[in-house]
């Protein structure tokens, strides 16, 4: 017999909101979770979710309760769980309503609209964060990356010493999309997906370079459509990001990661609804150039409502609300938690401010030559950032050069 069904909600219900709305609305018909309420502050936006219910939800969510805004959502239903996918400027706030009332949350990436904002957030959590805050980077729940990490842990490619990451749209972002930079917003994924073979160990430099390719409308005022990002470790690991809203034959996200003794690569595009494959390759002596393993992962195939990506990843969203739903119902911390969430936020943030710097480089470390260690320290750094950027506005910086903060 199946313990008592949780009690679940949904803020924000547009574009992403949808996706893990019909995971939810799938749980709810399977008797694992009560799907309690939705919300989203945009009415226009509220209303249009009323097909998706009546279709997949049936008489049962037709009439379920709804809020345009997230405070009186959190005090009318007292839910045990709520998924924040609301635009990323109201995400830290959208959160904290529920959080307030005693709610955990899983919320979209990323999960503040910039470094400061994440540190005040993490402040207001207090000694417990990730028992309050999943935060939503589905690559963690992919079959094909956990593929990876698997052979890389077990020293199948030697030592690491480069990584490839790329991204591309097949569309441009929707009408209203809001994004506080291609970089930022973008390439956040790439960023993760890179930090993820270093242990979540912060890099040592960051450093940028945008262009706007003039194929799609910048919809969302991003300045650019195609952006380059690099990463370094102090092993001399090298990390290359490849973020694009231009690919019009599909949607494309795969990795490559390159060893002293082979080499893996995921998610070669083979378009939009072909099985992801993760490679192994030998790179050592006469089985130089080898594939030695190798896995199959299949697309899920999507209707015309769902988004881009969602072929790729709608298992790993879909393994992503069920890791939550188990750390809630075994009161377990939640993993990927707001650590994660900083953390690739503020390398995002920073090449973002290196992309609209002249591709300037920084060195991630405190004035005094000290280790970031915490969300405080980053928020430092990036106010020290934040500064550049605005004198690059006034008068261009010559790209190249070192930044240390």
């Amino acid at each position: 017999m199946k313990s008592e069904r949780l009690r679940l909600g949904a803020f924000g219900v547009g574009r992403m909101g949808l996706v893990h709305l019909e995971h939810l609305i799938a749980l709810h018909q399977e008797g694992e979770i009560e799907l309690v309420a939705i919300g989203d502050r945009f009415g226009p936006t509220l209303s249009s979710v009323s097909r998706l219910l009546n279709e997949l939800g049936g008489p049962d969510l037709a009439r379920i309760a709804r809020f345009d805004d997230p405070d009186a959502m959190a005090a009318a239903t007292r839910l045990d769980g709520v998924v924040i996918a609301s635009r990323t400027e109201d995400h830290a706030r959208d959160s904290l309503a529920f959080i307030r009332c005693g709610t955990p949350v899983l919320v979209e990436k990323p999960f503040a609209n910039s470094i400061a904002e994440a540190a005040d957030f993490c402040r207001m959590l207090g000694d417990v964060p990730n028992r309050l805050v999943q935060v939503g980077f589905q690559r963690h729940f992919d079959a094909a990356a956990r593929a990876a990490l698997d052979w890389i842990a077990s020293g199948r490619i030697g030592r690491l010493q480069q990584s490839h990451h790329v991204l591309q749209d097949k569309n441009p972002t929707p009408v209203g999309y809001q994004s506080c930079g291609i970089t930022a917003d973008m390439a956040i994924h790439l960023v993760f997906e890179a930090m993820s073979v270093h242990g979540f160990e912060l890099p040592g430099s960051v450093q940028a370079l945008r262009f706007a390719a003039p194929h799609y409308d910048d919809r969302a005022g991003e300045g650019a459509n195609v952006v380059h990002t690099f990463c370094t470790w102090a092993d001399g690991t090298v990390a290359h990001l490849w973020g694009s809203r231009i690919n019009s034959a599909g949607y494309d996200n795969g990795f490559k990661l390159i060893g002293t003794e082979g080499r893996i690569d995921v998610g070669e595009f083979v378009g939009d609804f072909g099985a992801v494959t993760a490679r192994l390759w030998s790179g050592v002596g006469d089985d130089r150039g080898r594939q030695i393993a190798e896995a199959r992962f299949p697309m899920t195939r999507p209707s015309a409502r769902h988004p881009d990506f969602y072929a790729r990843y709608a298992a790993a969203y879909g393994a992503e609300i069920s890791a939550f739903i188990h750390c809630l119902r075994s009161n377990a911390p939640f993993d990927p938690g707001p650590d994660l969430g900083w953390k690739t936020l503020f390398v995002a943030n920073l090449a973002e401010a290196s992309s609209r710097s002249g591709g300037r480089r920084f060195d991630l470390e405190q004035a005094d030559g000290s280790a970031i260690t915490t969300v405080v320290d980053a928020a430092a750094y990036a106010g020290a950032v934040a500064s550049l950027a605005e004198a690059h506005d006034r008068q261009p910086i010559n790209p190249g050069p070192t930044a240390r903060i």
